[in-house]
């Protein structure tokens, strides 16, 4: 098997980055996955930067115009950028307020949302805002995509699963037996896989539209019987990946 794509999602729910390369950390996600969110103005999420569930922000899953804007983060100067429909674009520092708020009334303009529902953009503190606490990074099976694209007919964007690793040359939903496994990729990383990867409707959404154009959840419980879709792992030992490293299952 071996690693074919590495991605990474700065914002929640935003357009994701491809990487040539990443350096992980023990415990941690890729350098700046999740790190930031778009919180509802009137939940907690939008007081403190302690870990919430996906219903305390704006989300794909809900706002499927998210998907359309398309969005650019730099690691060195922490300017992020987005562009939209109708022209609409902003450029900030997620450092600032001040860029934080030209993010946030851009993406409230986009969602057409009053003053009172102006999305906050947070900052987490101790780990990234996924979808859940035990594994922050994450593994897409791509034999297991091409199955379900060949059951339905239809090609399927792996961004629609917002994974950070694409594995190639694994079996067809083989991936549950890796949980509890340790798998290395490369010369010095290995992940503890913790649980499968559920699925939600915001798979439904186009990624590059916005539309709600396939009902992703329902052909994964009707042909296969479950709604998994990849792994959460977390890194237990730190090092350097790019795209082609060798993975190994480890016992």
């Amino acid at each position: 098997m071996n690693l074919s794509e590495i991605w990474r999602y700065p914002v929640k729910s935003l357009t994701g980055q491809s990487m040539d390369r990443v350096v992980l950390n023990p415990g941690m996600g890729l350098p700046h996955d999740r790190r930031w969110a778009l919180a509802r103005p009137d939940g907690q999420a939008a007081t403190n930067t302690d870990w919430h569930p996906k219903s305390q922000f704006y989300v794909m899953v809900r706002e499927y115009g998210l998907a359309e804007l398309k969005c650019q983060f730099n690691d060195l100067s922490g300017l992020f950028s987005l562009e939209g429909p109708n022209g609409l674009k902003a450029s900030g520092n997620l450092a600032s307020p001040e860029g934080r708020a030209e993010i946030e009334a851009a993406v409230a303009t986009h969602l057409g949302l009053s003053t009172d529902k102006r999305p906050v953009l947070k900052e987490a503190q101790k780990i990234g805002y996924f979808d859940t606490t035990e594994g922050p990074v994450s593994l897409l099976n791509m034999a297991s995509l091409r199955i379900l694209e060949d059951t339905i007919g239809q090609s399927i964007d792996p961004k629609r699963f917002r994974m950070n690793f694409y594995v190639e040359g694994a079996e067809a939903w083989c991936e549950p037996k890796w949980l509890g496994k340790r798998v290395r990729i490369g010369k010095t990383v290995v992940l503890h896989v913790t649980e499968n990867t559920g699925r939600c409707k915001a798979t439904h959404v186009n990624p590059a539209t916005g539309e709600l154009d396939l009902k992703i959840l329902h052909a994964i419980k009707h042909n296969f019987g479950h709604t998994n879709m990849g792994v959460y792992a977390k890194v237990i030992e730190g090092g350097l990946i790019q795209p082609n490293d060798e993975i190994e299952i480890l016992e």
